[in-house]
């Protein structure tokens, strides 16, 4: 076997290409440069250009990469650890979305805070029929509030330059007071 062929890298797959430029488009947004994106993921503009065709494509799949929203609690003992999930989930997802946002001309195709809302209303319509949530205001705004109370989080902690959830009591409980009627 040759040299050249015995000192050759391991391919990188699309996934780990995708993840070292997601760091560089959530760090820059949409204005990153190629030779950034380049030099980042380890290999050459052209190389990541034959994989993915252009920035665009590259952009889009790396910031609205699809994951999973937590999983809804079994009952009202689990609301704490739900909202929790769901702290952490956005803090990982929200910089991508916001600089997705950001772009020009690259709005998500679909709206992720509605899909939340969609996803919690029935977790807290059926925690508010056991007792454990309020029931005087409907579950679907009870959800949009708490969604929109961690995504100004999320959002919050993208601008402060943080890159993980520190510990938020205050916002934990004040949104437990708030699901609870307290």
């Amino acid at each position: 076997m040759s040299a050249a062929i015995m000192n050759r890298h391991a391919t990188l797959t699309d996934e780990e290409i995708v993840a070292r430029a997601r760091r560089v488009f959530v760090d820059r947004g949409y204005a990153a440069r190629t030779q950034q994106i380049a030099a980042a993921v380890g290999l050459t503009w052209g190389a990541i250009a034959l994989r993915f065709g252009n920035k665009d494509t590259l952009f889009a799949r790396a910031m609205a990469g699809p994951e999973a929203p937590p999983c809804p609690p079994a009952g009202a003992a689990e609301l704490p650890g739900l909202l929790q999930r769901m702290r952490s989930y956005l803090w990982q997802r929200w910089p991508r979305r916001l600089q997705l946002r950001l772009a020009p001309g690259k709005a998500p195709a679909a709206d992720e805070a509605e899909g939340l809302v969609r996803w919690l209303a029935p977790v807290l319509a059926s925690l508010a029929q056991g007792g454990s949530v309020r029931s005087d205001i409907e579950p679907e705004t009870l959800a949009r509030v708490v969604v929109a109370l961690l995504i100004g989080d999320a959002a919050r902690g993208f601008v402060a330059g943080e890159r993980t959830p520190g510990d938020d009591p205050a916002l934990s409980d004040a949104v437990q007071r708030l699901l609870q009627g307290a």
